[in-house]
């Protein structure tokens, strides 16, 4: 059966194997880079630190985009079936959706009016740290799944999918939440600020978002090879 559970089963391209690999973990140190620029910006108030470890985030996310280039490169050239070459081009691309809205986020913060941000009541910041650390915590839980995906270790795969899917219901009703909220904050916040702190606020949910379709999508995977 030519799915792409049984070929990396099979190892028959090292080289595409551990750059998704390698990819997976570029993915997973720019989400926690980004906690941690929240964490200087929020906690801390400063700024300045935040800012540099936002850019770190822009280039981690660069990187990543990077290794994905070169695997679907790799793919094109090499001697695969087709559905294996497309299930592995879909996995990597959906992976590397989850380094995007982190990056999303982080380059809202670099460009935002940080006083408006900081001005915002206490018990949003509170939340949005943490749907970031719970962000965190997903992709952790990502990144065991797809190596079990890749060493074609099955134990464990649907459990850590449903583990997901609940980090991702809890950022979405807190996501739901600080929306409650924020219709009260202070009107003289400047609109477009109001704009960009919706938007870095959704950014922030789409990581588990990302993170849900890609464990959504190895189930799937683990399941049709048992077809």
């Amino acid at each position: 059966m030519s799915s792409l559970f049984e070929w990396f089963k099979s190892r028959n391209e090292e080289s595409a194997i551990n750059k998704t690999l390698v990819h997976m973990q570029k993915v997973l140190e720019c989400v926690v880079e980004f906690e941690k620029g929240l964490t200087f910006l929020i906690e801390q108030k400063n700024v300045d630190l935040a800012l540099k470890v936002f850019f770190r985030v822009t280039e981690l996310e660069h990187q990543a985009d990077g290794i994905r280039r070169n695997i679907l490169n790799m793919l094109s050239k090499a001697e695969l079936s087709p559905k294996i070459r497309e299930n592995l081009s879909l996995l990597v691309k959906t992976i590397d959706d989850v380094a995007n809205a982190a990056n999303a986020a982080a380059r809202i913060l670099i460009y935002m009016n940080h006083n408006d941000f900081l001005n915002l009541p206490e018990d949003i910041h509170k939340k949005v740290m943490e749907m970031t650390r719970i962000s965190v915590d997903t992709v952790k839980k990502l990144n065991i799944m797809v190596n079990k995906l890749i060493t074609s270790d099955e134990q464990g795969i649907n459990k850590l999918g449903e583990e997901i899917n609940t980090f991702e219901h809890t950022c979405d009703e807190l996501h739901f939440a600080i929306n409650r909220n924020l219709v009260n904050v202070n009107p003289n916040i400047s609109p477009f600020s109001a704009i960009e702190i919706y938007n870095c606020i959704l950014a922030i949910e789409n990581i588990t978002d990302n993170c849900e379709d890609v464990a959504d999508y190895i189930i799937m995977l683990t399941i049709s090879k048992k077809k």
